[in-house]
């Protein structure tokens, strides 16, 4: 990365501001789906949902096709697997979202080993790197949190009766499985493809961390969302303007300011 020294001097730059952007979608729709992740208590299927991203990319090195692509259809399989957990209780879903998690990361660990990836190809999906943002990766999440906004008001009311009672929401004749299975898809879309700008490791922070802070500010779950989506939004915001002013990771960089905005709204929840 490059050293600057004005925190605005990256946006003169095209990767500056395509890092910016990405990293604010990012946020936004990681929130937006992370608000009914956290309170569904679903937290570590983000974990393992980045997780079996990471291992699509090894997987796509080995083959030699599009590493996105190939982590796409990986967490696409991955949440219908984790849909079945959820809706047909034959496992418990911790339980399956463990061997998801461990499988996951051995597929990952053997793909590199056979692909001989090692470089910075595959660090930049792992940590993330706003260098590596291409414009069709900015499309890409735009295209998704446009999806995701439109899921959200097309479902706003079935998706509030199914965080706090599925079964009053299957009374009331609203398909909650579908809605559980196209939410999960989402995540798993939004996932794969914010690992550029902030990596497989720690883009599952982004689903629960600003969630959690809203939690601890909120009285009502409207309020809660929309808190969720204001935390999202400005831990992509000012943890990419760390990034670029440090010189460090940004995923790091958006990890860490959405622990401190955590941190405040703790105090303030107090």
């Amino acid at each position: 990365m490059f050293e600057l020294h004005n925190p605005l001097e990256f946006l003169a730059y095209d990767f500056g501001v395509k890092a910016l952007f990405a990293s604010v979608f990012a946020g936004i729709t990681c929130s937006a789906l992370g608000s009914y992740v956290v309170i569904r208590r679903m937290s570590f299927a983000g974990a393992g949902l980045a997780h079996v991203a990471f291992a699509g990319v090894a997987f796509g090195f080995l083959v030699g096709i599009s590493p996105l692509l190939s982590a796409l259809l990986f967490s696409l399989v991955a949440a219908v697997v984790i849909w079945h957990l959820q809706e047909r209780k034959n496992l418990h879903f911790d339980v399956g979202m463990g061997v998801i998690f461990a499988t996951s990361m051995a597929v990952a660990v053997i793909a590199m080993s056979f692909s001989g990836v090692y470089g910075s190809q595959v660090l930049s999906y792992l940590f993330g790197s706003p260098l590596a943002v291409e414009w069709s990766d900015l499309l890409s999440l735009f295209l998704l949190f446009a999806a995701t906004a439109a899921f959200i008001s097309l479902y706003w009311r079935e998706l509030w009766l199914t965080v706090f009672s599925a079964e009053i929401a299957k009374a009331s004749g609203y398909r909650v499985e579908l809605i559980t299975l196209l939410l999960n898809l989402l995540v798993a879309a939004v996932v794969t493809l914010s690992m550029r700008a902030v990596g497989a490791l720690l883009v599952f922070s982004l689903l629960v961390v600003p969630a959690a802070s809203a939690y601890r500010l909120s009285k009502s779950f409207k309020g809660y969302f929309l808190l969720s989506v204001a935390f999202g939004f400005l831990s992509g915001l000012l943890g990419i303007l760390v990034s670029f002013t440090l010189d460090a990771p940004s995923g790091a960089s958006i990890t860490i300011v959405a622990f401190l905005l955590f941190l405040v709204a703790a105090v303030m929840g107090e």
